[in-house]
């Protein structure tokens, strides 16, 4: 009867404001097409870049977005501590673990974790160089940074099956729908669990973070192919083709 009650008494609240979640699946599609290009030629290789740059503007739009975007997308709504993150954990595995409106402590630990990870990738892939995958930075200030780029790339691949073992057993533990809130924004709570609708940010804040990544994007994407040549010495040496 207590279970019903409070079944019926559930309401549902907006957590998570459209740009975050537009943001979030954008980010796994372009990390998908990136990993399916990686190792391709031609137009393949051309993907792979183009996934690249897109990324690196998509994490100058995050980056600014939380600062200046919707209540739970801020860094200071969900920033944690180790004492913080230690506690969430030996609260999931209790009885009746809390369920979080935004990103729970471990979640929180995820996001800068899978940020920084991307944002060293994308850093690596523009100076990275290959017959027919070279970043637009290949050779500048001497640096090739491929094998460093792949192995950013297999730390990802880590860090997202962790994330993903983590969404599954929060969910399971805790009874709250993550995956199905990241698509419609919202999730259902108690009476007897705190929560309102998040406060969204302004629209000059979008588009302030909306130009400044599709900035970024677009000067990375309006730079010249490079190919690396190695000289006589055997030493890398850059050159630049205009399309």
């Amino acid at each position: 009867m207590t279970e019903t009650a409070s079944t019926q008494s559930e309401r549902t609240v907006l957590v998570w404001d459209a740009p975050t979640r537009i943001f979030h699946w954008a980010l796994v599609a372009l990390i998908v097409v990136a990993w399916l290009t990686g190792e391709g030629e031609g137009q393949s290789a051309a993907y792979h870049r183009y996934a690249g740059e897109a990324l690196a503007g998509m994490l100058v739009f995050r980056l600014v977005w939380g600062f200046v975007g919707g209540e739970h997308a801020r860094f200071a709504d969900f920033a944690a501590g180790p004492v913080a993150i230690l506690d969430h954990v030996r609260d999931v595995f209790s009885k009746t673990p809390k369920r979080h409106l935004g990103h729970n402590p471990l979640g929180a630990l995820a996001v800068f974790l899978l940020l920084a990870n991307v944002a060293a990738i994308v850093v690596t892939g523009l100076f990275s160089g290959g017959e027919d995958n070279s970043g637009p930075f290949a050779g500048v200030w001497g640096l090739e940074l491929s094998e460093v780029h792949e192995v950013a790339f297999r730390v990802l691949q880590a860090l997202v099956a962790l994330h993903i073992l983590g969404v599954i057993v929060e969910t399971l533990k805790a009874r709250d729908a993550l995956v199905p809130a990241m698509i419609t924004g919202k999730k259902r709570r108690r009476s007897d669990e705190p929560g309102v609708d998040a406060r969204r940010a302004s629209a000059i804040a979008l588009i302030a973070a909306l130009l400044l990544g599709a900035v970024v994007s677009v000067v990375l994407i309006g730079q010249p192919q490079v190919v690396l040549s190695s000289t006589s010495s055997g030493q890398s040496q850059a050159e630049k083709m205009d399309d």
